[in-house]
């Protein structure tokens, strides 16, 4: 009788794929055995990949092999494929098994190796599984580069995202529960306030799990604004495609975390969490004389403290702080919406949003349109059924009906997603309202963050009023319509004729940009 060891494989591929099992590969061996008289010393099972003999269980069995090697005879499987699938590595480990004097052979593949002929059949059976395994590959990779092409992500999901599916059952990234942290740690890291530790200490904080090396690689991968980097291969060039996802944040944010992480120069030279909660405008006011950001400190005078901005040597500008705090609530004030102000830049902003959606109404043809490609679909769909078409014919006429009715519902999409404009705008202006009692009774971090919202760069105080060459766009409308209701309520309350030529003079603000004038005076007469 002879003394046999069994092998059996399958990987997880393989038994999702297929239905191989490792159970009937051992009931087939074990039947084998019994029909021809072996005896069974060990069975081993795997269930790895057979592109190479790293799998555990294999290792396994050459140290038994090694231990045992006089009590062997012969290594059983049911097929040569399932000892290996890479063709010079088969041969080597058949030879270390014949070099202990042990036969290895597939029970429904069986061949007789002494004689030359049958080394031909070998090479055949362990060489077209290896041609499998590459053709595999090769569809794997078309494949997902076709997909990548069509803007889809199709491997291992970024942190933020889940891998989901659409409307046409294809694979898209859809957003988790991590987006909103990733989406914060962008916007944290774009004011240039804070460094990738801070960042992702505050992160981890509020609940955001993930390490520091895997943080730095969520900040540098453009598939958060949307971009898809598909790898040069073979002929093909590197590309940048633009994903069909979601993204959570925009390229100009990205661009600037990119720019602040290379080692560009930093916003705010002082870490955020170093700033004394009475200075909260330490570093954003300049010296009038050197243009510096003006430092800040407190002294002991004979009975308290005295708390000063100022200069390094050899400037001698100084301020008290009482003084800077007074200068910037009453700049503040000019920027705040009361409600009438608001209620007129709102009616100023709906007119020109409907001026400029007017025209993109869509018609009732427009929605014809689409049913009748909905019925052409539908009508191809049965003609290729019942044989009047050929796939090619087919797949060239979908294309044609899909891309178009696409189109068509993209635009109606886009109608329907300007159609809420007007609501944030809404929302948006009654946040910016009181905003003065805003700044004053929030926390150092809030006001910091309120502070590179209105001054994309630093500003200085000239005779007790705050300068600046930039502010942001709307603060500027919004102190133009204040100074203009407030000249009116000292002539004539009922009259808001000319509020659309009250715009301030270079002083507290620049003069207002022209894209930025919403209505001539008398559409401001209507508005009102």
């Amino acid at each position: 009788m002879k003394n046999v060891i069994l092998y059996v494989r399958v990987s997880t591929d393989e038994q999702a794929d297929k239905g191989f099992s490792l159970r009937d590969q051992e009931q087939k061996l074990l039947n084998y055995c019994n029909l021809n008289n072996m005896n069974v010393l060990m069975i081993f099972k795997d269930d790895h990949s057979a592109k190479t003999f790293n799998r555990p269980e294999f290792k396994r069995l050459v140290q038994y092999v090694k231990t045992n090697k006089s009590k062997i005879d012969q290594l059983l499987f049911t097929k040569w494929d399932r000892f290996s699938r890479n063709t010079t590595e088969s041969y080597n480990k058949i030879k270390d098994f014949n070099e202990f004097g042990i036969i290895v052979n597939a029970i429904e593949q069986p061949l007789d190796l002494s004689i030359p002929e049958q080394g031909l059949m070998l090479a055949v059976y362990l060489s077209m599984p290896e041609v499998e395994n590459h053709r595999r590959s090769l569809n794997v990779i078309a494949g997902m580069r076709r997909a990548f092409k069509e803007g889809r992500y199709v491997v291992s999901p970024p942190k933020g995202y889940d891998m989901g599916r659409d409307n046409q059952n294809k694979p898209i990234l859809i957003p988790n529960n991590d987006a909103r942290f990733i989406k914060e740690g962008f916007e944290l890291l774009s004011a240039g306030l804070y460094s990738q530790k801070e960042v992702l200490q505050k992160l981890k904080g509020k609940g955001f799990k993930t390490s520091k090396s895997a943080f730095g690689r969520i900040i540098r991968n453009p598939i958060y604004h949307g971009d898809i980097h598909l790898k040069a291969f073979k002929d093909e060039p590197k590309q940048i495609i633009k994903g069909i996802h979601e993204s959570l944040i925009s390229k100009t944010i990205f661009d600037k975390v990119q720019y602040y992480i290379d080692g560009g120069k930093k916003q705010y030279k002082v870490a955020h969490k170093k700033v004394n909660a009475k200075f909260p405008l330490k570093d954003f006011v300049l010296c009038p004389s050197c243009h510096k950001p003006l430092k800040a400190s407190s002294s002991k005078g004979r009975n308290q403290y005295y708390s000063y901005y100022h200069c390094a040597k050899p400037c001698n500008t100084r301020y008290r702080t009482e003084d800077i705090e007074n200068w910037f609530n009453n700049f503040l004030g000019g920027i705040t919406l009361n409600v009438n102000a608001r209620k007129l830049l709102f009616k100023m902003i709906e007119r020109r949003f409907k001026e400029q959606t007017k025209s993109k109404k869509l018609s009732p043809k427009h929605y014809q349109e689409i049913d009748s490609l909905e019925q052409k679909l539908a009508k191809l769909q049965d003609l290729y059924l019942d044989g009047e078409f050929d796939s090619t014919e087919y797949r060239n006429a979908k294309e044609r009906y899909s891309k178009k009715l696409n189109q068509l519902r993209e635009k109606q999409d886009n109608l329907k997603e300007s159609n809420k404009v007007l609501s944030i705008y809404k929302n948006g202006l009654e946040k910016l309202q009181n905003f003065d009692n805003q700044f004053i009774n929030s926390d150092i971090e809030h006001k910091r963050k309120l502070l590179g919202s209105i001054f994309p760069e630093k500003f200085q105080f000239v005779n007790h009023k705050v300068r600046t060459e930039d502010i942001n766009p709307i603060l500027l409308k919004i102190a133009s319509i204040n100074k203009g209701l407030k000249g009116n309520k000292k002539r004539d309350k009922s009259n808001n004729s000319d509020l659309s030529h009250e715009v301030l003079k270079v002083g507290i603000e620049p003069t207002l940009p022209k894209e930025l004038d919403f209505e001539s005076s008398a559409s401001t007469n209507s508005a009102t």
